[in-house]
């Protein structure tokens, strides 16, 4: 890091390389040019005291080759620290040593597969018993008649007075004129139902 202190070599118009002739050149030419002798002003003449003075204190360190070797030193920025080296990390498997014959191995490389397969051929199991089994509902047949209710349908004897399945076939599509879609439990097919003296 550079000092905070004068620029001795921005004071004399010298570069930091320049010969220990170039500096005492700088320093006579600019002894001559700021004396405050030759000011009579006594404000000017203490502009050139001043000025002076660090013109004599630059050629104080530069002119001498130990206190300019000294100031150029501590004018280099200082060196960066090295990083320190994270230590490698050492990884051990407490069973790369263990001896497993190849059966137990085969079970150890497949059994995760395996289990994951039962798993996923439980919930297929458990979702189409809980969803009848997958069949499409029984007794919704084309001419029979039902009594639709706020939560199901059932099939009953027809007497006249109950809607009749007129069509049955895939959910979304549309029913003949006057029939209204109800949607089956497996809600891939519907039934189209007309109302009593439709």
């Amino acid at each position: 890091m550079v000092p905070a202190g004068p620029d001795h070599y921005r004071t004399l118009g010298v570069a930091p390389d320049a010969t220990a002739d170039e500096v005492r050149d700088a320093h006579r030419a600019l002894a001559r040019r700021h004396h405050p002798d030759l000011v009579t002003d006594p404000t000017e003449r203490r502009r050139a005291e001043r000025r002076m003075a660090s013109v004599n204190a630059a050629w104080h360190v530069l002119g001498d080759p130990v206190r300019r070797a000294e100031y150029d030193e501590s004018r280099r920025p200082p060196p960066p620290r090295p990083r320190p080296t994270p230590e490698p990390v050492h990884v051990s498997d407490a069973f790369q040593e263990v001896e497993v014959s190849p059966a137990a191995g085969c079970a150890l490389r497949l059994g995760p597969i395996v289990l994951l397969a039962g798993v996923l051929l439980g919930i297929l199991v458990v979702t189409a018993l809980m969803t009848g089994g997958g069949d499409s509902p029984t007794g919704f047949d084309v001419g029979d008649c039902v009594l639709v209710e706020e939560y199901g349908m059932e099939v009953v004897p027809c007497t006249g007075a109950e809607p009749r399945i007129v069509a049955r076939g895939v959910a979304g599509t549309s029913c003949p004129t006057g029939a209204v879609a109800v949607v089956l439990p497996t809600r891939t097919e519907q039934v189209c139902v007309r109302p009593p003296g439709g």
